[in-house]
C-alpha cells in the first residue's frame, strides 16, 4: 500500500513584484497558446466517468502517493540544476473529497527560463482519461528571499486553457520550494475549488 502526503490548508502569498524578462515571455506564450487554441473543439472528458460532473464531487484535500511525491522532488531538483521553471502531468483519483496524485509525467521544455515555461505542451499532453491536471515549478524568489508561492496571472491563464481544451475538472499544482507546494482544483462548479489558497508539502 502506497504511503500518501496528506496536504493542509493555509494561506500564502500570490505571485507579484516588478515583471522581467521571463514574465513578459511568458505572457507572450500564453497569448499565442491561447491565439492556438482558439479554434480548437474541446475534448469532452467529461464522457469518461472518472470525470463526469458528479462523479469526483467536491475536492476538501489532497494526498500524494509515495511514488508520485518521489517524482515531484526530481522535477523540483531538475529545475533548480537548469535554473529554468518545468511542467509535468499528474494523474491519480478523485473522490471522497480527496484528489489523490499516483503519478507524474515531466515534460520537455525549449522554451523555458527562471520565471516561465512554455504552457502547450501541458495543455495538450495532460489530458484525461490518463491525467487530471498539470505541476509546475517556481524556482525563482521575490526579490531573492521569499518565493513565489501561490498561482501567477499567467499561470491562473493557463488554467483555463486547460480547462477549456479537456471540458473536465482539473487539478493544479506549483511546486514553490524543495518540500513545498499549492494546489487547487478548478473546474465549472465552484465548489470543487480547493483554497482559494491551499498549502502542501510533498
Amino acid at each position: 500500500m502506497n504511503r500518501v502526503t496528506t496536504l493542509s490548508s493555509g494561506t500564502r502569498e500570490r505571485r507579484g513584484g516588478e515583471p522581467g524578462r521571463g514574465r513578459l515571455v511568458a505572457h507572450a506564450i500564453t497569448t499565442a497558446v491561447i491565439a492556438g487554441l482558439a479554434g480548437a473543439s474541446p475534448a469532452h472528458a467529461q464522457d469518461d466517468p472518472r470525470y463526469s460532473a458528479d462523479a469526483p464531487g467536491a475536492v476538501h484535500r489532497f494526498e500524494i502517493a509515495a511514488d508520485a511525491r518521489q517524482a515531484l522532488h526530481a522535477l523540483w531538483d531538475s529545475s533548480v540544476a537548469v535554473g529554468a521553471e518545468r511542467a509535468a502531468c499528474i494523474g491519480g483519483e478523485r473522490g471522497g473529497g480527496v484528489a489523490l496524485i499516483t503519478r507524474v509525467r515531466p515534460l520537455e521544455s525549449s522554451a523555458a527560463d527562471s520565471m516561465g515555461v512554455s504552457a502547450s505542451a501541458s495543455i495538450e499532453r495532460c489530458g484525461p482519461p490518463d491525467w487530471f491536471g498539470t505541476a509546475h515549478t517556481h524556482i525563482a524568489h521575490r526579490r531573492g528571499e521569499r518565493p513565489y508561492a501561490a498561482f501567477s496571472g499567467a499561470d491562473r491563464g493557463v488554467m483555463r486553457l486547460w480547462l477549456r481544451r479537456w471540458s473536465a475538472d482539473g487539478v493544479f499544482c506549483l511546486l514553490y520550494s524543495p518540500s513545498e507546494a499549492h494546489c487547487e482544483t478548478e473546474g465549472d462548479s465552484g465548489s470543487l475549488i480547493a483554497g482559494p489558497e491551499t498549502g502542501a508539502s510533498y
